[in-house]
């Protein structure tokens, strides 16, 4: 007896408990005692505090060598926790807390999380006992290596609204002695794991690490799992469940819909068939009921996809389209109660996973506001001597396997390890993570119909588009990220759009992908960029501060791009058109290496930068380079073109229209060849030069007239500035659009069209006029003459080039289409021949 007196009890901690009274004292409920009552009055009335006695768990971590008792220890206490949480999920308590602790646990026994209730772990650590040389009791296989004994620490297996938050789970791999070599293989053993159609569930506020395979994993399993019976047979069904003919559609046997209130069914893969085996993964769905009256049919459903099943229904068929053999085996499993979905991973340290962090999968999850460190390590040794995970799928988040939709990866910190996220699905959305110091990729899209990536801070960790597998037309977009690290999305399975981000020191591999508005930091290394549809609207830079001036690689074309103080070079390994128009290049150096090509540079400006052509021991001819209407200023500039060509008429160039500004009186010439040899073919044609000092100056068009072959000049205005040509042999001061010495050659012309004498003397003529439209060609058919591939001829009226080189015959080709044979030359009709004739005499 109290007494009627209060008394103030002492709880673990040392706390002040509660008053209590003599009411209090005599309060009697059978299915709850005083500590239960307290805890309620403490915690709320939806919380139970774990009695470890009365559940049979005990605190306390054991120290190897492991003893039997240690064992079943650390298996009671899981049966326990087991055992209360299905106490306090039939008392209806949503909070179920555990005393903070270090507890033992082991495998093959899992703790299962249970609907509708939060296990709060309470800052407790709990941690698995495991010894891979000696066989624990609770090892039951009678074969296989003692270190292929594994399990799952934590499971959210069938379970809806269940959560677990607040504790540090340790798992198995601190524990292995990797003494047998095949150890390091092991990827079977995980600490949380969401499973069976787990939905609406999260994992919180944990510290989890230390497992040989994954530290949390998600799958993409129904809450039940079967496989489609009997065989289908050909045909279709229409909206009233009749049957018709069809041999490019299937239909199965009844699939019986289990036991159970299942709302929801989908199907998915077998195997490494993670879409199944299905020619189009859209398909129709029909209903029934137990006496096979047809309900209604679901049309254009998809493979992964939630599929509502109506209230009446007991069986179901299916209707797949595009198929035309019932044998054929579909890998199809079905999932009635759907898979995992709508679960969130959030707030969580996950590190040190041996293979790696996360395994996502399943629809709708989510990974968020997560630490994920140092899981799936690549390099010899963990710092604590676990060796490397011996395959290259190592990595902090990876959904390879279990195929889902609508996957989110946002807000995460992903730190150390090989790679960083994997991704395989419908879709995915991955979102302002950092991604760092990874020694593989960060991101590497596998297999998607679409995804999203952006607003990431990617520091030595790079992106890569592995390949869409069986997607058609799948989309990735990359935009607002900041990227140090390799970058490669040439896979052409993508539609791929690259807008918006920051690269520092890399560009990599774009393939068709659009590129535009990105900003490129260039340090020492360089960038390659190969085969974009157009790089449009970007900054690339270097800092000018800089050792090296940093080179860039590119095979693209561009439309109003910067480019400040960089070695620009066209690489693309093949003859190739290039188009560079709007773009200003600032202390540039812009040069073509050695296959051929024809770059056109329209509306440019060039500021202090430099244009080199390159042709060395290579044929004439070949490189090509045209700027029409571009801006050139110097301040400190030699000359502003130079060929680097050893090559006799190795290399052209042409500008037309264009501004020369020049303000340093240094400047040496307009144009150079770093060889003393005759390559520069030139057209400088109506462009306008100006010196800007106070005083003119004199300089040659180029530097000497031993790099000239043949130059076009005419039409050029200069102001404060003498330009010279000293030996006038090499030079045609008119313009060869418009003006000739001799009869059209070479061309297109229209009826009509006049090209003017360049060369007018009393006594000739005005110019030639066409008076039929074709190609001008000089060369005349000959017989028994020796013709090389694409050399042009005219016969008869037309025009053909050979396609096939060899010697010709005794007769000259007439067709007017296709190819024909020629002795053993193929020619090739291309048009007809363009006839011009003298006009307007010139008087004495």
């Amino acid at each position: 007896m109290l007494d009627g007196r209060i008394k103030k009890l002492i709880d673990e901690e040392g706390t002040l408990a509660f008053p209590i009274t003599v009411a209090d004292s005599v309060f009697i409920n059978k299915n709850q005692n005083l500590a239960e009552k307290l805890f309620s009055e403490r915690y709320g009335h939806g919380t139970y505090v774990i009695d470890l006695e009365h559940w049979g768990i005990q605190k306390g971590l054991p120290q190897k060598p492991y003893s039997e008792e240690d064992y079943h220890k650390a298996y009671n206490n899981i049966k326990g926790i087991n055992r209360a949480l299905k106490y306090a999920h039939g008392k209806e308590y949503t909070l179920v807390m555990l005393p903070r602790g270090e507890y033992s646990i082991c495998y093959p026994l899992s703790i299962n999380l249970v609907d509708n209730i939060t296990f709060n772990l309470n800052g407790s650590t709990l941690k698995v006992m495991y010894d891979s040389d000696n066989k624990s009791p609770y090892d039951e296989r009678t074969s296989g290596a003692i270190h292929l004994f594994a399990g799952v620490s934590f499971t959210f297996h069938q379970v809806k609204n269940a959560h677990l938050t607040n504790g540090k789970i340790i798992g198995d791999m601190y524990e292995r002695s990797f003494n047998d070599p095949s150890e390091k293989y092991v990827e079977h053993t995980y600490g949380v794991s969401f499973t069976y159609g787990a939905s609406y569930c999260s994992l919180s506020h944990c510290e989890i690490s230390g497992y040989a395979g994954d530290n949390v994993n998600f799958t993409s399993v129904g809450w039940i799992r079967g496989s489609i019976p009997g065989n289908p047979v050909p045909g279709d069904m229409d909206g009233n469940g009749v049957v018709t003919s069809s041999d490019n559609s299937i239909i199965t046997d009844y699939v019986t819909i289990p036991a159970g209130e299942f709302s929801v069914i989908s199907l998915s893969g077998q195997g490494y068939s993670r879409q199944t085996s299905l020619n189009n993964k859209e398909f129709n769905v029909a209903f029934y009921t137990e006496d096979n009256t047809f309900i209604g049919r679901t049309t254009n459903m998809r493979v992964l996809f939630p599929i509502s099943i109506p209230k009446r229904a007991k069986k179901i068929k299916f209707i797949f389209r595009n198929e035309s053999d019932p044998g054929r085996n579909l890998n199809i499993f079905t999932n009635f109660g759907g898979m995992p979905a709508h679960n969130v991973v959030e707030f969580n340290e996950i590190y040190d996973g041996h293979r790696g962090g996360i395994t996502m999968g399943g629809s709708y999850c989510i990974i968020k506001n997560n630490r994920i460190r140092d899981n799936g390590k690549f390099n010899t040794n963990f710092l604590d001597g676990a060796p490397q995970f011996p395959d290259s799928t190592k990595y902090a988040i990876n959904q390879e396997d279990s195929y889902g939709d609508n996957s989110i990866i946002r807000d995460n910190l992903i730190t150390g390890g090989f790679h960083g996220i994997l991704t395989r699905g419908y879709s995915v959305f991955i979102e302002n993570n950092v991604i760092t110091n990874m020694g593989g990729s960060g991101i590497v899209v596998y297999d998607q119909e679409f995804a999203t990536i952006r607003g990431n801070y990617m520091r030595r960790a790079g992106l890569y588009l592995f390949g869409a597998g069986g997607q058609k037309n799948a989309f990735v977009t990359i935009s607002n990220n900041y990227i140090e690290g390799s970058f490669n999305v040439e896979n052409p399975s993508y539609n791929t759009i690259v807008s918006n981000n920051f690269f520092k020191n890399g560009i990599g591999s774009l393939g068709n992908a659009v590129y535009r508005n990105n900003i490129v930091k260039l340090v020492v290394g360089g960038a390659i960029l190969k085969a974009a549809n157009k790089i449009s609207d970007c900054i690339f830079y270097s800092d000018p501060s800089d050792q090296f001036q940093p080179e860039v690689h590119f095979s693209n074309d561009f439309v109003n791009c910067q480019f400040k103080n960089l070695l620009i070079t066209l690489n693309t390994g093949v003859p190739s058109n290039i188009s560079i128009r709007d773009c200003e290049f600032n202390d540039c150096r812009f040069r073509t290496l050695q296959h051929f090509h024809t770059v056109q540079f329209e509306n440019c400006r060039f500021v202090d930068s430099l244009v080199q052509s390159t042709c060395v021991n290579s044929e004439k001819r070949k490189n090509n380079m045209m700027f029409n209407q571009c801006h050139f200023k110097s301040t400190k500039m030699s000359y502003f073109f130079q060929a680097m060509s050893n090559i006799s008429e190795g290399v052209k160039v042409s500008f037309h229209e264009c501004r020369f500004e020049i303000s340093n009186s240094s400047i040496e010439s307009l144009f150079d060849n770093n060889y003393i040899t005759d390559s520069i073919i030139a057209s400088v044609i109506g462009n306008t030069i100006e010196y800007k000092g106070d005083t003119p100056i004199t300089i040659p068009y180029f530097k000497s007239d031993k790099e000239v072959w043949e130059a076009h000049i005419a039409n050029n205005k200069t102001y404060n500035i003498i330009l010279t040509l000293p030996n006038l042999v090499r030079y045609k001061l008119f313009d060869p659009t418009t003006h000739s010495v001799t009869s059209p050659s070479s061309g297109i012309f229209s009826r009509g069209e006049i090209i003017y004498n360049a060369m007018p003397e009393a006594g000739g003529n005005l110019g030639w006029i066409c008076i039929q439209s074709g190609q001008a060609n000089t060369n005349a058919w000959r017989p028994n003459t020796p013709y090389s591939l694409n050399d042009l001829i005219n016969s008869n009226g037309f025009v053909y080039k050979c396609t096939l080189a060899g010697t010709s015959g005794q007769s000259a080709p007439t067709h007017t289409s296709g190819s024909a044979m020629d002795g053993t030359v193929q020619w090739e009709y291309i048009k007809p021949l363009a006839v011009f004739k003298e006009f307007g005499v010139i008087q004495d």
